[in-house]
């Protein structure tokens, strides 16, 4: 499988200040704009079905170096997870976050709760690089990711 970022240096609709975090949920990618010029892009995992990562434009609300994460979607808690010290975490929408990954490798392939996935490097670079404020536009160019807002809870890891 091979993962692709098509730079796009017009900004969401919006963004008026030329910087922005685009996560291609088809191609699994990650694309820091900064004056309208492509500055950074990675491979990232987002949401698993049926816990996607919701399409839309969303601020970074709060950036936290560390947390601890932990939740549970179904009734049985079957897929309860607790993680500590999970580095470089910026929420943007809910409990939905871009956040560096120690558990897993498999960026570029979905994996999450519906938060965005990236290698600790990475997330590190997008922290030091974000301000509380800017934009994460998440979007799905297949239209394979539902877009009814009603199936989305609060996300997680």
């Amino acid at each position: 499988m091979v993962a692709a970022v098509f730079p796009n240096t017009t900004p969401p609709e919006k963004v008026t200040n030329g910087r922005w975090i685009d996560v291609n949920l088809a191609e699994q990618t990650l694309a820091v704009y900064d004056n309208r010029q492509l500055v950074f892009a990675t491979l990232v995992s987002t949401g698993v079905e049926p816990f996607w990562t919701r399409p839309g434009l969303f601020p970074i609300y709060e950036k936290k170096a560390l947390e601890t994460m932990s939740g549970s979607f179904e009734a049985d808690r079957s897929d309860y997870y607790y993680l500590e010290n999970v580095p470089w975490t910026m929420y943007f929408d809910k409990a939905r976050a871009l956040h560096g990954t120690y558990w897993h490798t498999y960026f570029g392939y979905p994996q999450s709760h519906g938060c965005v996935n990236l290698s600790a490097g990475d997330s590190q670079w997008i922290f030091n690089w974000a301000k509380e404020g800017d934009w994460v536009y998440v979007h799905d160019p297949s239209g394979a990711t539902p877009s009814d807002p009603e199936i989305y809870g609060e996300g997680g890891a």
